[in-house]
């Protein structure tokens, strides 16, 4: 399979993915905002300007839809991720403080896009050599920038259906990185504490001017990446560069017709910046953005092979699973327990119980002698007139 033909199963899959849960992240988004946020501005007791703050990205239903696809589109591990999304968000991000982007970090004009649509981001890497907390706020600042980016390209679409980005396609440049200069930690934080928190913004990472000291660095960075980073990161020769992206696409810095970085426009330092503090206005709401009409929803048993909550019971509703009383009882699982502990050794169980009658009625026998025969046996006439016999002392008192 060409790396066009992987891109693309990719994409329509996102798309896929997109349509038929839209109606689901909706409808979780509705519930954060109507009821996740006034808790947690109860909790921290957020100023007015930290909640409109918080609010606007609990209204950004893409990366809402982002986090939900992170996890499967379940509602209860969806909500949970979110909630904690927005309390470091919080913690790590506010107040706000703008930053310049730095220099090294390109985004090419909205016009240029790749073959499926999406934005282009190009990365001059750096030797670092420090890891401090201004540069790892920088780090979060980026990311940031590049989630409100791609929230003002869907909002400046023309209203109605259409085709949503989602993504971005990154070119990595190599050119001025060493194995010597490689700062490990860096990346092991930012894949471990920033990207997480960002899920699902990156489609592609195609390394450039790559050589063979990289190789060796390759072979060390890719152990600290999940299998779903690997599958989307090329090698790529300046030839196979133009050939997916074509020359009216790329910088002459590429092999491409357009103007080199330095001279391009970058839609990163303009208003698509995260607003500064004591700004108020929210962004508009996607024209999508209305809580749909309730449905029907499905109750799951708590010993469903279709409950991802196995053990507790969940109810199913717009695609979306989650627990039927908001969360894990004790006493449900308890309950969960007995049932199967019941259907693995009920028989031994049932057979026990008739044995343990017969012996108690044995036992019990054997020691009312006063109603048996010399040969042993029970003397039913005498068990019934004695019950006749208690039962009119019963009647006399």
């Amino acid at each position: 399979m060409t790396i066009q033909d992987l891109l693309q199963a990719n994409y329509e899959k996102l798309l896929e993915q997109y349509t038929c849960n839209l109606e689901g992240v909706l409808t979780l988004q509705a519930t954060l905002i109507r009821d996740i946020l006034p808790s947690i501005q109860d909790e921290l007791e957020l100023s007015p300007e930290a909640t409109e703050w918080a609010k606007e990205w609990l209204e950004d239903t893409y990366s809402i839809f982002r986090i939900s696809r992170r996890n499967d589109f379940t509602r209860s591990f969806a909500m949970e991720s979110v909630r904690k999304n927005l309390l470091w968000r919080l913690t790590n991000m506010w107040p706000l403080e703008i930053l310049r982007p730095t220099p090294n970090l390109h985004c090419l004009p909205k016009r240029v896009r790749d073959r499926f649509g999406r934005p282009v981001i190009v990365i001059e890497v750096m030797a670092v050599q420090t890891a401090s907390d201004t540069f790892r706020f920088h780090i979060i600042q980026t990311f940031e920038r590049l989630r409100c980016h791609l929230r003002c390209l869907n909002d400046e679409e023309n209203p109605g259906p259409r085709t949503p980005i989602l993504q971005y396609v990154i070119l990595l440049d190599l050119k001025s990185l060493s194995f010597r200069d490689f700062n490990i930690e860096l990346l092991s934080w930012t894949l471990r504490e920033i990207v997480p928190r960002f899920p699902g913004m990156l489609a592609g990472v195609f390394m450039l001017n790559y050589s063979w000291a990289h190789a060796g660095l390759w072979s060390v960075i890719k152990r600290v990446l999940p299998q779903s980073a690997l599958s989307r990161v090329f090698f790529l020769t300046q030839d196979e560069l133009v050939q997916y992206f074509t020359r009216s696409s790329l910088p002459k810095n590429y092999g491409g017709s357009l103007p080199t970085l330095t001279r391009l426009d970058n839609p990163l330092r303009s208003r698509e910046a995260p607003r500064p503090q004591g700004t108020s206005q929210p962004y508009d709401l996607p024209p999508a953005y209305q809580p749909p009409a309730p449905t029907t929803s499905t109750s799951l048993s708590s010993t469903s092979l279709l409950n991802p909550f196995f053990g507790y019971p969940a109810s199913s509703r717009l695609g979306l699973t989650s627990l039927q009383h908001g969360r894990r009882r004790k006493r449900d699982l308890a309950r969960t327990l007995v049932i199967l502990f019941w259907i693995r050794w009920r028989k031994h169980l049932i057979i026990g119980l008739l044995l343990a009658v017969c012996v108690f009625a044995v036992k019990l026998a054997s020691r009312r002698k006063l109603f048996r025969f010399p040969n042993g046996a029970l003397d039913w006439r005498a068990l019934l007139f004695s019950w006749h016999h208690h039962r009119l002392l019963h009647l006399c008192h």
